[in-house]
């Protein structure tokens, strides 16, 4: 398997509506020698879901995209993400300012703290329904994240950066093996996918690609689970808190 960390959005998806509310993490390749198309996993990080809207494609612990040459095309209910409308007006702006600031604010350290605050100083920002603080926190903790990777090559060491903790142990593998065993989160979604998902989706039946972890990408945050199905070109997206 190839790992490419950070695929830009618009190689990820087929329309910008789901900008401000999934993050690309990483493009897989060479998954095996049946499926050639590349495959990618997301994260809804940052908002929240609300547990009342059902929909057969995206529901709070899972997102289904269809792989339409190439790319994930989005068929569910955007009522699901809490604070939806406004968050794509407010990434623009975030995205704006970290393209000018985003070094300034690698190579001064700026912690997640000091970061929401010169946000709120300097934007009149309308988040709605959105929760303003874990949005601007998981938008500046990826961010940095991702900046950090494209400067040094390092993947997952923004808290040693921004909030100075140690030196990590090890090189993390991005994309982990989902076991058959109870050694993974996978276990718990099985035994609760009547629970989790409609009727319509039976998690048996999809290859099983891997799993990242949250934390590695943002301080706090639900682990993916990207299963597909080649005879549908299904993939889902699968949120399980780690």
């Amino acid at each position: 398997m190839n790992i490419e960390l950070y695929p830009d959005f618009n190689e990820v998806f087929d329309s910008d509506e789901l900008k401000g509310i999934f993050y690309p993490l990483c493009k897989v390749t060479d998954i095996n020698t049946e499926f050639s198309n590349p495959l990618f996993f997301v994260s809804s990080n940052g908002v929240w879901t609300n547990e009342d809207v059902k929909n057969e494609n995206n529901q709070t612990g899972f997102t289904c995209f269809q792989l339409n040459d190439g790319k994930y095309s989005f068929n569910g209910d955007l009522n699901v993400y809490i604070g939806h409308k406004e968050a794509k007006d407010i990434f623009k702006t975030l995205e704006k300012d970290f393209n000018e600031n985003g070094a300034s604010y690698l190579s001064n350290k700026v912690k997640t703290e000091e970061y929401i605050q010169t946000i709120k100083d300097k934007y009149d920002l309308n988040f709605g329904e959105l929760d303003e603080e874990y949005f601007l926190e998981t938008f500046y903790q990826f961010s940095i994240n991702k900046l950090n990777y494209k400067q040094t090559g390092n993947f997952g060491t923004f808290r040693h950066i921004i909030d100075g903790w140690d030196k990590p142990d090890k090189i993390s593998p991005v994309v982990y093996e989902i076991k058959d065993d109870n050694s993974t989160g996978f276990a718990d979604i099985q035994i609760n996918q009547e629970y989790i998902f409609p009727d319509s989706i039976a998690v048996d039946n999809y290859d099983k690609i891997g799993y990242t972890v949250g934390y590695e990408f943002f301080t706090d945050g639900n682990d993916t689970y990207l299963l597909f199905d080649k005879k549908d070109r299904r993939a889902i997206c699968i949120n399980h808190y780690s």
